[in-house]
């Protein structure tokens, strides 16, 4: 089974670095004093550039392991996989909701305590990693982080 979750992912990840690649050509670009500078289609595209050999890596490592056993499931490293991206789309939808911060909060202590790191530390990160964003993108960049319809102000 791992043999098969191994090729799935990266031919998955292959598959989601294309379609980002695509949808970011759509973005529009920016524009500094007549000079074509980096717009918001650049990082998307970094990323996604620098995923497709890591997803064709593990097609390739998929594929050269070997034979694998029948009828062991998925084991809790699966599991994990389906929860975090169930969360995402949990997370995507109370972001509309409860803005950003708060839905980030929630979300990022769940994972941690999922992933079985103690309340400390996970509060530490999370707290640490939400204000750092706020600062960095809310008040360096000024760019506008979703307020969600509750509209609270962090």
């Amino acid at each position: 089974m791992k043999k098969t979750l191994r090729i799935i992912f990266g031919v998955s990840l292959v598959l989601v670095s294309l379609w980002v690649i695509r949808t970011s050509s759509t973005f529009p670009e920016a524009v500094s004093a007549g000079k074509k500078i980096p717009g918001p289609a650049f990082f998307p595209v970094l990323l996604s550039v620098v995923l497709i050999p890591c997803g064709l890596y593990q097609v390739v490592s998929g594929l050269k392991s070997g034979e694998e056993a029948s009828g062991r499931g998925w084991g809790p490293v699966g599991a994990n996989g389906v929860i975090v991206i169930l969360s995402l789309a949990v997370y995507v939808q109370l972001m509309q909701w409860m803005g950003y911060a708060l839905s980030t909060v929630l979300f990022s202590m769940f994972l941690l305590l999922r992933l079985r790191v103690s309340v400390l530390k996970a509060f530490a990160v999370t707290f640490i990693t939400v204000v750092f964003i706020l600062l960095v993108f809310g008040r360096v960049f000024q760019i506008q982080l979703p307020l969600g319809e509750l509209g609270l102000p962090w």
